[in-house]
C-alpha cells in the first residue's frame, strides 16, 4: 500500500512538472512571435502622392505586425481606386520588421478615341460613357461604357453592334482608350401589321403614325416616297405610345368612339436586320353626331355660334371637328376682346341610338383691353419698325387672330431668330403685351459661285443690309461674272416711307448676257412706288428707262437681225398682288396671287412700244409630317404696238431652274430647228407641281419632289398644242446669305438634239 502511494506521488510530480515546462515554453514561443512595425514603406506608386496613400494606412510604427493587420491595408489602399496590385514586402529589423507596400498603378488614361462610329456622333457617344480622359482606368467601367455605347446604337437600330475597349500604351507611361465599334447593319421595319383592322385603311393608317415600312428606292414606281428621303422603316420606341393615340384618333374620325388598339408587339428577326411590328386593335361600332349645342355662352347668341360650325347632326362623329371648332370658338371670341375664353367640350355616347352628344362649355371671361406694348430685345431695329408690323395697339381690346397676324408680319421681316408675344395680366380686364425678340445679323457679305443653263459657270458677289441703320430700309450691291451672262445691280428699298404704307425703291442695273445667237448689252434704272391697299394685298407702279444694244448676230433668224442695234424701252411696270402665305421665305400654308401689266410705250422717248400681261398664282397646302403641297400657275402673253415688233428682252423664255426645270433656258418654248437657236415666246403656259419635305428642319433644308408642265408659245401657235413636261428633285436652302437651289430635272419627252436631263444651281432667288 505504501508502495502505490508513493508511485502515485511521483506521478503527480512528473506531470506537474511536464505542465509547468510546457507552459512556459508555450508562453516563450509567443513572446518571440510578438513583433512590432518599426519602419513602413511605399513603393512603385508613380501619379499618387506617397502622403496620399499613407493618408489611408491605419497601421503606425511600433504597432504589432498582424496577419488581419496587413490585410486591413491592403485593403484600403485598394479602396483608393488608384491600383490594379498591392503587395507587401517585410524585412527583419532589430526589434521588429520593416514594411513596404509595392504597389502598381493603373493604367492611366489621357485620351478616349472612337473607331467606327460613322452613323453616331462622338459627342453622344461620350454622352454615354461613364469613363473620363486624365484618369485611371477602372475595367469595370470601361466594360460598362463599353456595354452603354452598345445599348445606344440599339436604341438607334443597330443590333449587331460591338463595342471592344481596347488599350494602347503611348508614351511616358500615358494610355489610349479606344473604343472600336463594328456598327453593323441598321435594323429596319419590314411589316407593320393591324390585326382586327377592316374599316380603316392602312394608307391612310401611315399618314398619321410614326411607326412605318422601309420603302426601297423602287417604291417610287409604286406612288410612294422611299425611305431614303425619309425616316421610315426607323424604329422610335418612344413613339410607340403615340402611335396608339394617333391610331385611336383615326378611328374616332370615322365615329368609332370605343376603338381599343393596344400596345404593339415588336419582333425582331434572328439575324437581327428586320423588325415586325403588330398593333392589335378592337374597332367597336360607328357613332353619328346626336345633339350638338353650347353652354354658359352670353356674348353671343346660339344662333351666332352656329352661324360657322361645321359639325351637322347625324354625321359620322369626327374628332378632328371638334377640334376645329374649338379653335374657331376661341378666335370669335378673341376677336371680340374675350382673350381668356376657354371652350371645353363634352361628348356624351349613347350605346342604345349610337349617336353622340356633343356639348360645348364656354367659361367666357372679361372684356380684356391692351394696357401697353412694350418691345424688348431690339438693340439694332427701332421701335417703329416693329410697331408698325403689330395688327394690336394700345387701349384697345384684345384680338387674338391680329395677334397671330403680327407675329407672322414680324417673323417675315426676317431680322429676329425669335419672335415672341407675351400677354400678362396686370388688371382683371387688362393686359400688357411684351414684343420680346431675339435679333440677328441683317448684313451679309458672300462670294459664290454656280451653274445654270442660261448663265452657265458664275461667280458672284453681294453685299446686302436688310435693316439698314434699324430703319428696316435694304441696300444691296451685287455683281455676277458668268460665262454667259454679267450683271451688276444698286438698290435701295424703303418699305414704309416715312411710316407711311407707301414703299420706295430705286435700281441702277447693267447686264451683258450671250444668247448664242447675239449679245444684248442692257443698262437701265427704275423708280417703284408700292402701297398696301389691305392687310394682305398691295400695289406697285415702276418708271423704267432701258438702254439696249443688241449685236454680234450668229445665225440668227429674221426677226433677230431686224432687231440688231441700238434701242430704248421707256414706260412702266405694274402689278396687284395678294400674299396670305405665312412665311414667305418657306411657306407651309397660304396663297399668293398676282396680276402685272407693262407698257414700253415711245412717249416718254425710248423706241419700243409694247405691252405685256401676266398672272401668277401659287398655294401652299400644309400634310402630314411637315410636308406640303405646292402649285403654281403661270400665264404671260406680250405684243407689240404701232407696228412695232415685241422686243427680245420682253419675250417668254421658258426652260429653266425658275420656269420648267429639265431643260435648258428657253428650249421649252420656240427654237430655229436645226441649230436650236432661241426664238423667245410671245405667250407662255407653266404649271410648277411641288411636294416638299423637310431634309433639316434646324438647317432650313428642305427636298422638293416636282412635276413640271407648260411651254413657251411660237407666234401664232395656237394654245392648244400640246404642252411640255419634265420631272425631277430639287434641295431647297434658305441659308445665311439668301436662299440657295439646286435641281436635277429629267425632259420626260425630249425633242431632237435635246437634253435629257438638266442640273440647275441658282443663289439668291425664291421659286
Amino acid at each position: 500500500m505504501t508502495n502505490r502511494v508513493v508511485s502515485r506521488s511521483l506521478f503527480l510530480v512528473v506531470a506537474m512538472t511536464v505542465s509547468l515546462l510546457v507552459s512556459s515554453a508555450g508562453s516563450l514561443h509567443a513572446q518571440a512571435g510578438v513583433q512590432k512595425v518599426k519602419s513602413i514603406e511605399v513603393r512603385g506608386n508613380k501619379r499618387i502622392e506617397e502622403s496620399a496613400i499613407r493618408g489611408r494606412l491605419t497601421l503606425k510604427v511600433d504597432d504589432p505586425y498582424t496577419g488581419e493587420a496587413v490585410r486591413t491595408q491592403i485593403r484600403l489602399i485598394y479602396e483608393m481606386g488608384f491600383f490594379e496590385d498591392v503587395r507587401i514586402e517585410t524585412d527583419p529589423v532589430v526589434g521588429g520588421v520593416a514594411v513596404v507596400f509595392v504597389v502598381r498603378e493603373k493604367p492611366f488614361i489621357t485620351e478616349i478615341v472612337f473607331d467606327g462610329n460613322e452613323n453616331l456622333g462622338e459627342d453622344k457617344l461620350k454622352e454615354k460613357i461613364t469613363i473620363r480622359s486624365q484618369s485611371f482606368l477602372d475595367q469595370q467601367q470601361a466594360k460598362e461604357s463599353a456595354e452603354r455605347i452598345r445599348l445606344a446604337y440599339q436604341e438607334d437600330g443597330y443590333y449587331n453592334a460591338e463595342v471592344i475597349p481596347i488599350i494602347l500604351a503611348l508614351e511616358e507611361d500615358r494610355k489610349r482608350l479606344t473604343f472600336f465599334i463594328k456598327e453593323g447593319e441598321r435594323a429596319r421595319i419590314k411589316t407593320v401589321n393591324f390585326d382586327g383592322m377592316t374599316v380603316v385603311k392602312k394608307k391612310d393608317v401611315f399618314k398619321v403614325i410614326a411607326t412605318r415600312e422601309w420603302v426601297p428606292l423602287y417604291g417610287i414606281l409604286l406612288g410612294r416616297l422611299p425611305s431614303v428621303f425619309t425616316d421610315a422603316g426607323i424604329l422610335k420606341r418612344e413613339e410607340l405610345g403615340n402611335d396608339v393615340e394617333r391610331i385611336k384618333e383615326v378611328y374616332m374620325n370615322k365615329g368609332y368612339l370605343n376603338v381599343q388598339v393596344g400596345l404593339p408587339v415588336v419582333e425582331l428577326t434572328e439575324g437581327k436586320k428586320w423588325f415586325t411590328v403588330t398593333f392589335v386593335i378592337a374597332e367597336g361600332d360607328p357613332y353619328t353626331v346626336g345633339e350638338v349645342g353650347f353652354r354658359g355662352n352670353t356674348i353671343f347668341e346660339e344662333a351666332e355660334l352656329n352661324a360657322g360650325m361645321k359639325i351637322t347632326p347625324g354625321e359620322i362623329f369626327q374628332r378632328a371637328k371638334i377640334r376645329e371648332e374649338l379653335t374657331r370658338l376661341t378666335e370669335l371670341y378673341g376677336i371680340k376682346g374675350y382673350a381668356f375664353t376657354d371652350v371645353n367640350p363634352s361628348v356624351t355616347p349613347d350605346p342604345q341610338t349610337k349617336t353622340a352628344a356633343i356639348i360645348f362649355h364656354i367659361k367666357e371671361g372679361d372684356l380684356i383691353r391692351i394696357r401697353q406694348i412694350q418691345i424688348t430685345g431690339n438693340d439694332k431695329t427701332r421701335d417703329n419698325v416693329i410697331r408698325r408690323e403689330l395688327r394690336v395697339n394700345e387701349q384697345e381690346v384684345t384680338d387674338t387672330v391680329a395677334m397671330k397676324r403680327s407675329y407672322q408680319r414680324l417673323t417675315n421681316l426676317n431680322y429676329f431668330e425669335t419672335v415672341e408675344l407675351l400677354p400678362k395680366q396686370v388688371e382683371p380686364d387688362k393686359v400688357d403685351i411684351e414684343v420680346k425678340v431675339k435679333e440677328k445679323p441683317t448684313g451679309s457679305f458672300s462670294i459664290g459661285g454656280g451653274y445654270s443653263t442660261l448663265d452657265q459657270f458664275v461667280g458672284v458677289a453681294d453685299i446686302t443690309e436688310g435693316n439698314l441703320g434699324g430703319r428696316g430700309q435694304v441696300v444691296r450691291v451685287r455683281g455676277q461674272l458668268g460665262q454667259r451672262r454679267s450683271l451688276g445691280l444698286l438698290s435701295f428699298r424703303d418699305p414704309y416711307l416715312y411710316d407711311s404704307l407707301t414703299s420706295l425703291q430705286g435700281d441702277l442695273y447693267r447686264t451683258i448676257t450671250n444668247y448664242t445667237t447675239y449679245h444684248e448689252d442692257k443698262s437701265g434704272a427704275s423708280v417703284s412706288f408700292g402701297r398696301w391697299f389691305s392687310e394682305y394685298t398691295s400695289g406697285n407702279l415702276s418708271l423704267v428707262a432701258e438702254s439696249l444694244e443688241l449685236k454680234d448676230p450668229i445665225d440668227a433668224p429674221p426677226f433677230v437681225l431686224a432687231q440688231i442695234g441700238s434701242q430704248s424701252t421707256t414706260g412702266f411696270r405694274s402689278g396687284l398682288s395678294r400674299d396670305t402665305r405665312d412665311y414667305y421665305l418657306d411657306p407651309r400654308t397660304g396663297l399668293r396671287s398676282a396680276v402685272n401689266l407693262d407698257f414700253g410705250t415711245p412717249a416718254l422717248g425710248g423706241t419700243n412700244n409694247f405691252y405685256k400681261f401676266m398672272v401668277d398664282v401659287v398655294k401652299y397646302t400644309p400634310l402630314f409630317w411637315d410636308t406640303r403641297h405646292s402649285i403654281r400657275g403661270r400665264f404671260g402673253i406680250t405684243e407689240g404696238l404701232g407696228g412695232k415688233p415685241i422686243p427680245l428682252t420682253e419675250r417668254f423664255y421658258v426652260g429653266g431652274i425658275n420656269t420648267m426645270r429639265g431643260f435648258v433656258f428657253g428650249r421649252a418654248g420656240p427654237v430655229v430647228t436645226g441649230t436650236g437657236s432661241l426664238l423667245g415666246a410671245d405667250r407662255q403656259i407653266i404649271i410648277n407641281n411641288d411636294f416638299i419635305f423637310p431634309i433639316s428642319s434646324e438647317a432650313k433644308l428642305n427636298g422638293v419632289l416636282f412635276f413640271d408642265y407648260g411651254k413657251g408659245f411660237a407666234d401664232g401657235e395656237g394654245l392648244s398644242t400640246k404642252l411640255r413636261s419634265s420631272a425631277g428633285i430639287e434641295a431647297r436652302w434658305i441659308s445665311p446669305f439668301g436662299p440657295l437651289r439646286a435641281a436635277y430635272g429629267i425632259n420626260l419627252d425630249p425633242n431632237p438634239l435635246e437634253r435629257k436631263g438638266v442640273f440647275e444651281f441658282s443663289v439668291g432667288s425664291l421659286f
